[in-house]
């Protein structure tokens, strides 16, 4: 899972497609699986991710678009380690993101 966050001018919406995610939304923890809805309007700390052993596709869109972020994670994934957690974090802040 992405470490816990809120992000202070977007709105964050995912839509299960296939397999099982869990959704943190505020104090409350959501088990989605196929069509599973879930929104995190922007201010509220979330998180998501697969916690199960089957893989899973997800729907994520943002309002408005954080296509910079997405972008920039992609290459820092792309390095032959994973990156550190502090990277990521930075990387958050650097995109309007707070993590808690």
């Amino acid at each position: 899972m992405p470490p816990a966050h809120r992000h202070q001018a977007n709105d964050e919406a995912y839509f299960v497609l296939d397999g099982e995610v869990e959704f943190r939304v505020g104090d409350e923890v959501v088990h989605g699986t196929n069509a599973t809805f879930v929104l995190a309007t922007a201010g509220e700390v979330h998180t998501f991710g697969n916690t199960s052993e089957s893989s899973a596709r997800l729907l994520v869109l943002h309002a408005p678009a954080l296509d910079q972020y997405f972008e920039e994670l992609e290459l820092l994934w792309a390095r032959t380690d994973p990156p550190d957690r502090q990277s990521e974090l930075d990387l958050m802040r650097r995109h309007g993101m707070e993590p808690t």
